[in-house]
């Protein structure tokens, strides 16, 4: 023992610990006044937490965005064709600052492109960060769920954020990765096979049950919608066991499922049998290691189905199965309503860059002309009784009529019938929008194509920056209308009533007099549009090919 003792070490100790901490608090203190430790700095707002991780955002003027954000495990060898497995945990800080590889799919070109790797979603907030819970909207991209993704604009940096709410947008599979049905994988799946996209889609929305609230978002207010093929997806959803209690509110824009749209187990394997014939694997000792040994190029670019009615596009179906979706989605709505309030609607000329003629100069000749090609296949005197129903002294033009004619025949009759069988006075609320603005700003072809499919979705989310490669700047009135639909939109999320003090009040939809929204320059109510045009559209059954 030392000539102090053991006491006494403990003494210098103590003492050395006092001065030690009586230093550090002069020297923190030293650019206050009095030596007084200021607050600590605020935390980081780019970097948040989520169940595997932290992420790193970054600052785009109002906006900080998070991209690229991992809700699942790549759906890869052993996991192709099978629900989605949780995604692995990181240490330390992920990039989120670029988007990751899109789904794979095929380019313009028909070159495929994307990588499986491709299960991540994106959340936008605005910059500063809100002091308070904001409601969410989880955006499903269109494309056929052949397509598509939300790396693009008007989704890559959506300034609807900055109003109020959270943005998510998020990528799924597609083509025969999301949605080939066999009997093999039906064996393999227990009775189940199919809709794997659907699967994505709500396991990104328990993603965001479990995570949003680290964002800013408010878990209990979340709004799932989409447009096109992501109308579809957020119908197939409404009646999924999966995604139940995963939303409080939905949007269907320019698309819906009728009944029968879905396909049964054996129709799905009869639909997709010729893709899986162009794959090669059926002569292998195991097809199914086959298939998921084939690059993901090699599938994508053997998909091989028939046309989406009235377009030259395709398309995959969705399948009924026990698991994501068991029961139609179009008679889930007219036997049970809605589970959740639903905003649903078109535009008024969906079709005219879905087909590519229909820009084309008709005269009075040219349009009956093209009535009766496209209706004397129905049936005899049909396109006679369509000429009735739609003289092209109604519209702007003969091309103009016939663009009407096919919007209707093909799509807004279809969400009109949708509408009508969720509604109800005991059910959750349905709201109705009927969008006609044709846009102002001389652009290249966009101004010839009336309320042309996808218009409505740069309104919605605010960015005007490039629709079609067109690199489009808004009238002021324009911007206007943008404004005034996210303020629907984003009180819808808010509330499941798109209403609020000021503006034209958005009517209930009720099958009586079917109000809607009319949303243009001028946002009135109208009542019964078309209905004795779409009462005998319904009655021809489903278009041609």
């Amino acid at each position: 023992m030392g000539p102090f003792g053991t006491a006494s070490r403990r003494s210098i100790n103590r003492g050395h610990l006092y001065y030690s901490a009586a230093f550090a608090i002069l020297f923190m203190g030293c650019g206050g006044s009095g030596g007084v430790m200021g607050p600590p700095p605020p935390p980081d707002p780019t970097i948040v937490a989520t169940q595997s991780g932290k992420v790193q955002g970054v600052i785009q003027g109002n906006l900080i965005a998070f991209r690229d954000i991992p809700y699942a495990a790549p759906p890869t060898g052993d996991l192709r064709w099978k629900p989605p497995a949780p995604p692995a945990n990181w240490q330390g800080i992920r990039s989120a600052a670029t988007f990751g590889s899109k789904c794979p799919q095929l380019d313009a070109n028909n070159n495929p492109v994307g990588d499986e790797d491709c299960l991540s979603l994106n959340v936008f907030i605005s910059n500063p960060p809100a002091t308070t819970k904001q409601p969410v909207m989880f955006f499903i991209h269109g494309g056929g769920n052949v397509g598509g993704d939300p790396q693009s604009p008007p989704l890559d940096a959506p300034p609807l954020a900055a109003n109020g709410v959270v943005v998510v947008t998020v990528q799924y599979r597609l083509g025969l990765l999301g949605y080939l049905s066999t009997p093999l994988l039906t064996t393999e799946g227990g009775g189940s096979s199919g809709n794997y996209g659907i699967m994505d889609l709500a396991a990104a929305l328990k993603w965001v049950q479990t995570n949003i609230g680290n964002f800013g978002g408010d878990s209990t207010k979340v709004m799932v919608f989409g447009e096109s093929e992501g109308a579809i997806d957020t119908q197939a959803l409404l009646a999924s066991p999966l995604a139940r209690g995963l939303f409080s509110t939905a949007g269907m824009e320019s698309q819906g499922l009728e009944a029968g749209d879905v396909y049964s187990l054996a129709d799905s394997a009869a639909f997709y049998q010729a893709s899986v014939d162009q794959m090669g694997c059926d002569a292998a000792a195991d097809v199914l290691a086959c298939l998921r040994a084939l690059p993901a190029a090699t599938v994508v670019q053997s998909l091989d189905v028939p046309p989406v009615r009235g377009t030259t596009a395709s398309s995959v179906r969705l399948t009924l199965e026990p698991n994501a979706v068991p029961i139609d989605p179009f008679l889930n709505l007219q036997q049970n309503g809605s589970p959740v309030a639903l905003l649903i609607g078109s535009n008024a000329t969906e079709m005219t860059v879905l087909i590519n003629d229909l820009t084309a100069n008709l005269d009075e000749a040219g349009y009956e002309a093209r009535l009766h090609a496209l209706f004397d296949p129905v049936g005899p005197g049909v396109a006679d009784q369509v000429l009735a129903l739609y003289p092209a002294t109604d519209y702007a033009s003969p091309s103009d009529a016939m663009a009407h004619v096919r919007s209707d025949y093909y799509l807004t009759c279809k969400d009109r019938q949708i509408a009508f069988v969720a509604s109800g006075l005991t059910r959750p609320s349905v709201y109705r929008y009927f969008f006609t603005h044709t846009l102002e700003t001389p652009a290249s072809f966009l101004n010839s194509l009336g309320a042309f499919h996808f218009e409505e979705v740069p309104f919605v989310f605010g960015n005007f920056q490039n629709i079609f490669g067109v690199a489009y700047t808004p009238t002021a009135a324009e911007t206007q209308l943008s404004s005034e639909m996210m303020g629907y939109w984003t009180r819808f999320a808010a509330t499941g009533n798109p209403n609020g003090v000021n503006g034209t009040q958005w009517l209930r939809y009720e099958t009586g007099s079917e109000p809607s929204l009319q949303l243009d320059d001028s946002i009135v109510t109208i009542t019964l549009y078309h209905k004795d045009q779409c009462d005998y559209l319904a009655t021809l059954g489903p278009p041609p090919v």
